[in-house]
This record gives structure tokens, C-alpha cells and sequence, in this order.
């Protein structure tokens, strides 16, 4: 088999590695691969084991979220070929899944996705993951300057590097092209936010952050790194962590945010200056060579037709433009929004993408870590009819990011390391606020979001509210699937905080009610012009623990045998936790 590139991608694909792992995978099944030899291998090449027997999660990397029509199209017919479900999955890192795909149907996938320059390598193991930024970067009307293109030149720089493909655990970075760090730099193990001094262009360096079980928000490792040393700054932090092998003897605990808090900041800076003494640091590292400058092709400016105001009237495209349209910093075009209910998309729906981004748009859309997509460069003229064409697709509900946009992990519908299914606790949370229709804006600017472990894959550290899966016993020694609950966190507008857990566990199924008692008692006692964080700051999360005390006890099986399954099942729940390959 060999690729036949049909377009080039920010990851330059090497038909070998493809050919190396049809290989491999083949002396595995043949018990001559070693299976922990061939597990490591395996997930450097994106291919994820899942809890189900024989079947993987392939992760496709999408550096910046950037795709092309032509790529939406391919990634439409991976789902049609080789996922059972008949869809893609949009994660919070910016990537496609796919799941419950055989093994040798997973190297399929991979030779299908090459042809038009998209790749899995790197998006899972010990190594430098996906690179997240904003969907707006380029268009946005107070960004600093593109960040897309250093975003680039650091996927290529960084990919395949010999040293980091196995550190002692992942390591997850972004790009922010505003003052407003829309990609979060505090939530990452190296966040760049641009930044202009006397007229040179840099970045603000943040590194050690991460959540799970010891959340750290990343600190300031300097305020500014001109663009022509950012790549190699970075290689000194990536170096710095990948020689901590006291790191490596608990891999739980090998992230760089553990080395930063044991040392403090000060030290480690110190050893990233050591760092870049070394020989390999002696000459500048060019990123030049590695950008990707015409990555998007831009339209002409707007003309007179696409300025013009619509004369549309109905309320429902009135509210979608008022929430999921965005002006760009060019006259006359938007970034329009497209909410996608928990992150899931059909391969329908990838082909019909492909084609709404080549009639409405650039030809490019962009993902985003609140697990929705953008379609760039919308003539304003162009919006109702683009909405009328979401309308068919089931992909033009109002409200992106706001309090009905709750963000999941796939949970116990594939992870090993999953606790709970936190895809039906989205889609039940999902329905009831879209129930309560919310109008007031400030909880409408609420986030929910929703992990099903305390790995955090939902971003539930950040969320308003967020929700940790747990398990707690109920009558009889019966397991009842639950959550822990996380309040007052907060990521906008260059504001970050992790959220705090509240000293309860709730069942799984009680968990659209507590959010709607919530919501009715910070809209029932607020101040004026009060934001969800200030009013935990102010009642404190003691508050919250009072207010949902009397929903902890689940009762008895005769009485409450609802709550003894999980959203989305039948039968007693059962705690059934595998062994994780995340820290293999």
C-alpha cells in the first residue's frame, strides 16, 4: 500500500512509519512483538486500547484544530469504514477519536487518513501532544498577532524528536494569540500567550500547569521570549523534564507540574538556564524553516453584498447569530460557531461539513477545546443561509459556550480508566438545561462540564460547575455510580482558576437536579452584576455542601433502584475500572 498525499498537513506523514506499523502489528498478533514493547510503540502511533477486548481508539492529531474540506471529507469516510458507531468524537485537546476500531482496522485508518496529510503520531504516549489554540487566531479583532504559524513550526519541530518520544509522561502545550489567553497557558505543561515589545514579536512563557489529581495552574517562566527563541527555550523545559528520571518512578506523578512543585519555580528556571548553555543550544534555533505561513487560504475583502445587513426576522436564527456568530477583524466576515452535542459527529455530517465550509466559508474550519467547530470567513450576507443549512444537520442549536455547551470525556463507553458514564450525564444535563431556558445572561455564561474519572478529560477542573466521576456504596453493599462536585472555577477573559470540590458525592442520576438547585440558588441570592466565581468566593463552597446535603443518601434498592444505574444502563452499576494506559 502507498500514500497517494492528496494534500500536505501541518505533520509531514513518512510512509515508512505506516508500513513499520502494519509490521508490528502483525509480529504482535503473531506473538513475536512483546505485548508492553508493542503497548508503548502502539500508543506513540495514536492507537489507544479501550476497556471493550480488542478494540482500539485511534486519536487523530489536529494541530490547532486546523482541517480542510478535504480532510473533514476523509475523516467522514474513516468513520463510515471503520468506527461501528458511524462517527468522530471532537475532544477537549483539539483531536478527532474514533472507537471500538479493530487493530488492524486502525491501521487501515491510519494509511486512509496519510493520503491527506493527517496523522495520529504522537497523539497518545509519553511524548509532546496535540498543540491547542484559539479557532479565531488570525481573525480575531484584538489578537496580538497570528500564533497559528509558530504553532506549526513547533508540532514540526518537536515531532518525532528523539528525546521526546519517550519522557517520563505526556506533555500538552498552547498557543494564545490575545491578551485574553483563550487556550488557557495556566492549564498546560507550556502555554504561549503573544506578546509585542518594541515592536518584536514573543510570547509569555507559562509552564507546570495540569489537572487530575494534583491541579496546578502554570506559572510565569518568563514574561517574554522573542519568537526567534521560543523553539529553543522550549527544547531546554522539554530537556529539563525529560532528564528528571526521579519523575519516572512514579509515573502517576511524572508530569513537569510535580517537578515544578517540589523544586519551585525559581529552581527550575534555573536548571532551564543550565539547559541552554549545553551544546545543543549554543546555535539559534530558526522556526522559519518549520512555519506553515499560507495555511488557510483568505478570501478577497468583502464586497458591498457581503456588508449588507439581513433583513432576516426569525427569532430562532436572531438567537443562533446573537450566540454562535463572531465578527471577524475583516470587515464583512464572521466566524460562525457550530455547537456539536457532546463533541459526536456523524460521517453525514463530516461530508456535509466539508461542503458548508467550501460554499460559506474558506474551505478550512477549526476545532475547539469546548469540543465545537468554526467555519472562518462567513460573508455576513451569508449567515442565514448558512443557519437554514445547520438547521438540516441537526448542528444549529444556539448558545456555544454557555451554560447548554456542557463539555465531556467518552467515559464508560470506552475509557479503561472510566468510573462513570459521563456521556449520558452530559446528554441528561444537556436536556434539562436546554429545558430551563435560561435567559439570564450571567448564568447563561455559566460552564458545565463533566469527567468521568478524576483524570479530568472533560476539563471539569475549570468548569462553573463541574462534576468528577466516583463511586459510592449503597444499601446492601450495592455500588452506586456518582460524582464529586466541583464549584467556582473559572477560564476567560485571561481569568483562570481551578474550581474546588465540594465535600459531597452525589448519584449519578441526581445530577441534573443538583445543577438546576444550583443555578436557582446563586440566581436567588446574588448581588447585582454578580458572576458565579465571586458568589462561591462570597457564600463559600460550605454553602453548596448545605445545599445539596440531603441529595447524597441514595436510599434504598425497592424505593431508589434508578439510582443504582448509571445513566444510560441497565442494571445494578458495577464499579469496573481497568488498568489505563496513559502512564504505559
Amino acid at each position: 500500500m502507498a500514500v497517494n498525499a492528496e494534500e500536505t498537513g501541518i505533520v509531514p506523514i513518512i510512509e515508512q512509519e505506516l508500513e513499520e506499523f502494519d509490521a508490528n502489528m502483525r509480529a504482535f498478533r503473531s506473538g513475536e512483538k512483546d505485548p508492553i514493547a508493542f503497548q508503548v510503540y502502539r500508543l506513540r502511533e495514536g492507537v489507544y486500547g479501550q476497556r471493550q477486548a480488542d478494540a482500539q481508539m485511534i486519536r487523530v492529531k489536529v494541530p490547532g484544530g486546523v482541517l480542510t474540506a478535504r480532510q473533514l471529507e476523509v475523516l467522514g469516510e474513516v468513520a463510515r469504514n471503520y468506527a461501528p458507531l458511524d462517527r468522530g468524537h471532537i475532544t477537549t485537546r483539539e483531536c478527532i477519536q474514533y472507537h471500538h476500531v479493530p487493530l488492524e482496522e486502525a491501521s487501515q485508518a491510519k494509511w486512509q487518513l496519510a493520503k491527506v496529510g493527517i496523522t495520529s503520531r504522537e497523539a497518545c504516549g509519553n511524548t509532546v501532544r496535540n498543540v491547542i489554540s484559539c479557532p479565531m487566531a488570525g481573525v480575531c479583532a484584538t489578537e496580538v498577532f497570528d500564533v497559528t504559524p509558530y504553532l506549526a513550526a513547533f508540532v514540526r519541530y518537536f515531532i518525532r524528536k528523539p528525546f521526546t518520544q519517550t519522557m517520563p509522561r505526556k506533555f500538552k502545550s498552547s498557543f494564545s494569540p490575545c491578551v485574553t489567553d483563550c487556550a488557557n497557558a495556566p492549564y498546560h505543561d507550556i502555554g504561549f500567550i503573544a506578546q509585542m515589545q518594541g515592536g518584536q514579536k514573543g510570547f509569555k512563557v507559562f509552564v507546570g500547569g495540569g489537572s487530575s489529581i494534583m491541579p496546578r495552574a502554570a506559572q510565569v517562566l518568563y514574561d517574554f521570549v522573542p519568537v526567534e527563541e521560543y523553539l529553543r527555550v522550549s527544547e531546554a523545559v522539554l530537556r529539563v523534564f525529560n532528564k528528571s528520571d526521579e519523575l519516572r518512578k512514579n509515573r502517576m506523578m511524572a508530569r513537569i507540574k510535580v517537578l515544578i512543585d517540589r523544586i519551585g519555580m525559581d529552581a527550575f528556571k534555573g536548571l532551564v538556564e543550565t539547559e541552554l548553555k549545553e551544546d545543543w543550544a549554543k546555535d539559534p534555533i530558526d522556526p522559519t524553516p518549520y512555519m506553515l505561513n499560507n495555511y488557510e487560504k483568505t478570501p478577497p475583502p468583502a464586497t458591498a453584498a457581503d456588508l449588507a445587513d439581513d433583513s432576516e426576522t426569525d427569532p430562532a436564527y436572531l438567537h443562533w447569530k446573537a450566540t454562535n456568530a463572531v465578527p471577524q477583524r475583516q470587515p464583512g466576515y464572521s466566524v460562525a460557531y457550530l455547537k456539536v452535542a457532546q463533541g459526536d459527529l456523524s460521517s453525514a455530517q463530516f461530508d456535509a461539513l466539508a461542503r458548508i465550509s467550501r460554499e460559506f466559508g474558506n474551505g478550512y474550519v477549526r476545532l475547539d477545546f469546548e469540543q465545537d467547530l468554526a467555519v472562518r470567513w462567513v460573508p455576513n450576507a451569508k449567515l442565514p443561509a448558512l443557519y437554514r443549512q445547520l438547521v438540516t444537520l441537526n448542528l444549529a442549536d444556539a448558545g456555544v459556550h454557555e451554560i447548554t455547551d456542557v463539555t465531556s470525556c467518552p467515559g464508560t463507553d470506552s475509557c479503561k480508566l472510566g468510573i462513570t458514564a459521563s456521556m449520558g450525564a452530559n446528554r441528561a444535563l444537556s436536556e434539562r438545561l436546554i429545558e430551563l431556558d435560561i435567559v439570564d445572561p450571567l448564568t447563561r455564561q455559566m460552564h458545565v462540564k463533566v469527567s468521568g474519572c478524576p483524570n479530568g478529560c472533560g476539563r471539569h477542573h475549570l468548569g462553573d460547575i463541574g462534576f468528577q466521576g466516583a463511586a459510592v456504596k449503597g444499601e446492601d453493599g450495592h455500588q452506586v455510580p456518582a460524582y464529586e462536585v466541583y464549584i467556582g472555577g473559572r477560564y476567560v477573559n485571561g481569568e483562570f482558576r481551578y474550581a474546588k470540590r465540594v465535600s459531597t458525592k452525589l448519584p449519578a442520576k441526581r445530577v441534573p437536579d443538583a445543577t438546576e438547585r444550583i443555578i436557582t440558588y446563586y440566581e436567588g441570592n446574588r448581588s447585582d452584576g454578580e458572576t458565579f466565581d465571586l458568589f462561591v468566593d462570597r457564600v463559600g463552597h460550605g454553602a453548596f455542601e448545605t445545599l445539596l446535603a440531603d441529595m447524597r443518601d441514595p436510599g434504598t434498592v425497592a424505593d431508589n433502584f434508578p439510582l443504582y444505574e448509571d445513566w444510560e444502563r441497565r442494571g445494578f452499576y458495577k464499579l469496573e475500572r481497568g488498568e489505563g494506559e496513559c502512564a504505559v
